[in-house]
């Protein structure tokens, strides 16, 4: 990874985590050792929110460091948010063959999570955690159902894509309440 970016580490009882994000990169991931499980989304969201991502992360279990590399994750990105205006609200319609998803958010730092993906699957799961973290209004539907992998593959690149066009610099201050201020995660 070239040029700055933010880094982040977490330390549990289960995992070590150590985490480097450049928001406006070249879409890149590096996942040492990749969870099998949430690699492949989490590339996709990489790459299409044009991040570059640097994830080290150990520990006893799947669950645990998805989780964990999740809250590092929206941590980071939180604290790499710029102090100057950007979109804030963003949205995405993506297509994966059958499957067409859609994805609305907003970083105003209010934290909210709805989706329509199983609750029960890691990347699920990374995706509430990061979304928590991250303090983001986030919301996901299926407009039309298909396989789980195109499922998830579109829900990761919709949020990609939503990610980028929401911290493009805005014009003009984007809230009811007077001037923005983008709170630091922990």
């Amino acid at each position: 990874m070239t040029g700055p970016g933010v880094r982040r580490s977490r330390r549990t009882a289960e995992t070590r985590v150590d985490l480097e994000l450049r928001l406006h990169g070249a879409g890149r991931l590096h996942w040492e050792p990749p969870e099998p499980s949430v690699a492949h989304p989490v590339d996709a969201l990489t790459r299409y929110a044009g991040w570059d991502l640097r994830i080290v992360a150990r520990g006893d279990d799947p669950h645990h460091r998805t989780e964990d590399v999740a809250i590092t994750l929206g941590r980071a990105f939180r604290g790499a948010l710029p102090a100057r205006g950007i979109q804030r609200f963003a949205s995405a319609l993506v297509p994966m063959d059958e499957t067409l998803v859609e994805v609305a958010l907003d970083l105003i730092d209010r934290p909210y999570y709805r989706a329509d993906l199983s609750p029960t699957t890691l990347a699920e799961h990374f995706l509430r955690s990061f979304a928590t973290e991250a303090r983001i209004t986030y919301h996901q539907r299926i407009v039309r159902p298909g396989e789980p992998h195109h499922l998830l593959e579109a829900t990761f690149k919709a949020t990609g894509v939503a990610l980028a066009d929401a911290v493009r610099p805005a014009r003009r201050p984007i809230s009811t309440k007077g001037r923005v201020r983008w709170g630091r995660a922990r």
